[in-house]
């Protein structure tokens, strides 16, 4: 048997405020200037793996939502994590 279309919807939805969490507190950790090249690239894949977990759920979340969903935008966490891992636009 399915679970409930809204059960998940909500399971999805906690997955993701628990994922924008992680992330939002790894890039409080962001190491400015790191004499550990190794330490800063391991770094910043951990912050890219913490973005793409966020896009993934959101876009799980996405396919079981109307177009109007309810979906907070995630520009300025991204436009932070770029500008902490050295990338431009």
């Amino acid at each position: 048997m399915n679970p409930p279309k809204d059960q998940s919807a909500e399971a999805l939805e906690s997955a993701l405020r628990a994922a924008i969490e992680n992330e939002r507190r790894w890039m409080e950790m962001c190491p400015e200037f790191s004499s550990d090249s190794e330490q800063m690239e391991q770094w910043t894949s951990t912050a890219k793996l913490r973005r793409l977990e966020v896009k993934r759920i959101e876009a799980l979340l996405a396919n079981q939502t109307e177009p109007s969903g309810f979906l907070r935008p995630v520009a300025n966490e991204e436009a932070e994590a770029k500008e902490c891992m050295g990338e431009t636009r």
